[in-house]
């Protein structure tokens, strides 16, 4: 393979004399094109060693060169078909971490790809460039000493690759301190005694988290702890839920519970629609099986007609009145903590961006002017202030709500490889709210390696881990309890 710009603390020397025989017979191949950027402007640091994608063994792809603003002799396309890669292998290196930067175009829209170093899967996403090629930074490698594979993956396929980058990573940043300030300006004591904890232990400890009961039950029954973080759903409380017989009496009171025994608690909301609720299964999908649009599915995007873009540009209508209607029974229950002076790290609306729930269906500007009016609904009218509101919408920035309506900057990830450390994800957004928000890891498949992630330099202020089969008992009992007992996990 043909290699520029040679790490000389990265390969050996023998290595070294092969690569700069490679780099004289490619004297005459293109210069780098520079083109504007949509994460990152394309520079290739003087340290890096750059692979180009036209020389790793390609499995069902193709080189191109129609797309101008690639180096070296071209770039690979046709991502399309399942099981379409690209695999470069490093015979001589040396052990440590680097910072990945690929070279890429996605001219459909956002891509997801798998990133496999020696087999280790890291996902990540591309945003979407148009017809131009630009820089993509994937967080952070693990190379071990000699022989070594890179590989991209198709992932969601329908992107091209030019070239990766490695650059040996340099000790991570500190992180900036956090303003104790709350975007409600009345908020509780206990709501700012909450946040003065999070932030205390941020950059120290990742305190662990688990939702539902059972699952934290099997945790405790496994390593002996208990997670810091209690996680529920006010799901139930959904009046089109309630309509069809959902007897949610007595989940608040047991998540006061779970905060009078020393719990911190977090909230989501699987909403079910207002209204247009479909109720039958439907066709299959692009999987090939039926569609489940039943009533209990009312949060899907898939399960309702319920256009809530048009009843926010109608206030006079009778579904914007269901939206109030539904924040309202909601708040109904967020005022019995209140009154048991129980804060709550608040994650409504989550996952928007990825257009599965209906709150996220209709695109970011819809989206944040609901966020928006429930924030208002919630501490304007009906005074609650142990509310710390936590978006976890996506890593798109056009879906972030405001630094005025935000306290926490959360991501919901499953990652196919559990261990994955999220590098990427953790560098971009330490990028945009470094000194600004806290970071966590508000949802997860699976339970998090926190120590890997000190590694890399990756610190969110908590995990909240899902339940059943992508909650703890996706792990193996020593890695749960290798996870739990390590010193840069706070638990309860």
């Amino acid at each position: 393979m043909i290699l520029k710009h040679c790490a000389f603390y990265l390969l050996t020397p023998f290595f070294l004399a092969s690569c700069a025989k490679l780099q004289a017979a490619q004297a005459s191949a293109p210069a780098v094109v520079a083109v504007p950027s949509v994460s990152a402007a394309l520079v290739i640091p003087a340290n890096a060693l750059r692979l180009e994608a036209e020389d790793a063994v390609l499995s069902g792809n193709t080189v191109l060169t129609k797309r101008p603003g690639f180096s070296g002799k071209g770039y690979v396309g046709s991502f399309e078909k399942d099981g379409a890669k690209i695999v470069w292998a490093l015979p001589q290196a040396k052990a440590g971490l680097y910072d990945v930067q690929i070279h890429y175009s996605a001219p459909f829209g956002t891509k997801g790809y798998d990133l496999l170093v020696n087999g280790a899967k890291l996902s990540g996403t591309f945003p979407a460039t148009g017809e131009k090629f630009a820089a993509h930074s994937a967080g952070k490698v693990e190379i071990k000493d000699g022989a070594n594979t890179l590989e991209i993956d198709r992932g969601w396929g329908y992107y091209d690759i030019d070239a990766l980058d490695l650059v040996p990573a340099a000790a991570p940043k500190p992180l900036a301190a956090v303003p104790e300030t709350l975007a409600d300006p009345q908020a509780s004591p206990e709501a700012r005694a909450l946040l003065h904890r999070l932030i205390s232990s941020y950059g120290r400890q990742t305190l662990s988290g688990q939702y539902e009961p059972k699952d934290s039950a099997y945790v405790k029954t496994v390593t002996g702890q208990t997670p810091a973080i209690y996680g529920g759903d006010l799901i139930e409380y959904s009046p089109s839920r309630v309509a069809h017989g959902s007897k949610p009496s007595g989940t608040t009171e047991a998540i006061i519970a779970e905060a009078k025994a020393g719990r911190i608690i977090t909230l989501s909301w699987h909403w079910n629609a207002p209204t247009g609720l479909i109720d039958a299964m439907l066709p299959p999908g692009k999987d090939g099986k039926p569609v489940d649009a039943r009533w209990y599915k009312g949060f899907n995007s898939t399960a309702t007609t319920f256009d809530f873009s048009k009843a926010l540009d109608n206030p006079a209508s009778p579904e914007h009145a269901l939206l109030l209607r539904d924040i309202d029974t909601i708040a109904g229950e967020l005022q019995k903590l209140s009154d048991a002076h129980v804060p709550v790290l608040w994650r409504p609306l989550h996952e928007a961006a990825r257009g599965w729930f209906w709150w996220g269906a209709k695109g970011p500007e819809p989206y944040k002017k609901l966020w928006r009016l429930m924030f208002e609904r919630l501490t304007v009218t009906h005074h609650l202030h142990n509310l710390i509101w936590v978006d976890c919408s996506g890593m798109d920035p056009a879906w972030y709500p405001g630094d005025a309506v935000v306290d926490v900057v959360g991501i919901d990830e499953y990652p196919a490889d559990v261990a994955d450390p999220l590098s990427s994800h953790w560098e971009d957004l330490k990028t945009r709210f470094d000194g600004k928000k806290l970071l966590a890891l508000t949802e997860f498949g699976g339970v998090p390696d926190v120590d890997k992630m000190r590694r890399y330099g990756v610190q969110w202020s908590y995990f909240v881990s899902w339940t059943g089969d992508v909650g703890p008992h996706k792990m193996t009992a020593d890695a749960l309890k290798r996870i739990y007992g390590s010193t840069a996990v706070g638990n309860r």
